[in-house]
């Protein structure tokens, strides 16, 4: 094999805390991000040998940031991706990293108020696909950062940020203390509460007007918002069905890029 493409560290071994993150998209945001040390990553040597056009980038960034990376057959890559719970779509690149640092909450409050924006509460997401695809729409339409609650899917780190695209590790996150003490900051900062729900005092979201700074929360489709939340909040928006037989809530996912989507679009006004 060409020097230029020689292995550069030696197989990882896990010693502790780490992260598991499959597909170049994803081990970009992380290496972009710059939240996590970065113990090893997984080359597929065969793409390197055929100059694939993203492998020989994904390679030129690896050499740019002086990253540790070892070449190996398809094979063994496959063999690793086995041992730690990784699909066959990891296109050939794994990556080890230890775990992420989080901005401390009263820490993200006062960075939210100064950039007078809005951040995402996404509060009982029990999926973390769904939790991921969240995180996507709601970074595309610029949401400032995300608040998620002590119980979460931070564990599943590698498969949040491949649904959402790298967008999870890009992204501002702050860990929320309990709901009595995360409440209690919010308001002393001066930060509205907007729910989304529908109730008796909700309007519609096109009839929303933005108050900034404001923490939008998002309920799961089975748990929804927390009860001391949404009875403290400064208002209440829901989207409107225009079928009258749609019983049903729309998945997280998809409501979040409507409510994204609507503030993106009150902000360019």
């Amino acid at each position: 094999m060409s020097n230029n493409f020689e292995n550069t560290a030696p197989l990882y071994q896990s010693s502790g805390e780490k992260a598991v993150f499959e597909g170049i998209i994803s081990i970009e945001a992380v290496i972009n991000a710059g939240k996590r040390e970065i113990f090893n990553i997984y080359c597929d040597a065969d793409k390197i040998k055929k100059r694939d056009r993203k492998a020989m980038h994904f390679l030129k960034l690896l050499k740019e940031k002086n990253l540790p990376y070892t070449m190996l057959s398809r094979e063994e890559i496959d063999a690793i991706a086995k041992q730690h719970g990784i699909s066959a779509s990891h296109g050939g690149f794994i990556a080890f990293t230890g775990v992420r640092t989080y901005t401390e909450f009263e820490e993200y409050l006062n960075s939210l108020k100064s950039a007078r924006s809005y951040a995402v509460y996404l509060d009982g997401v029990e999926d973390p696909f769904n939790f991921g695809y969240s995180v996507r729409n709601l970074f595309a339409f610029g949401a400032h950062g995300f608040i998620i609650p002590k119980r979460n899917w931070l564990s599943a780190s590698g498969t949040v940020c491949r649904s959402s695209a790298g967008a999870s590790e890009l992204s501002e996150i702050t860990i929320a203390p309990d709901d009595d003490e995360a409440m209690k900051l919010i308001k002393s900062n001066g930060i509205k509460i907007v729910c989304a729900a529908l109730s008796q005092n909700s309007v519609p979201i096109g009839e929303f007007e933005p108050e900034y700074p404001f923490i939008l929360f998002i309920g799961g489709e089975k748990r929804g918002i927390s009860k001391l939340f949404y009875e403290n909040s400064d208002a209440v928006v829901h989207i409107p069905y225009s079928n009258e037989n749609a019983k049903y809530s729309l998945p997280t996912a998809s409501a979040a890029a409507i409510f994204g989507s609507f503030i993106a679009y009150k902000k360019q006004k």
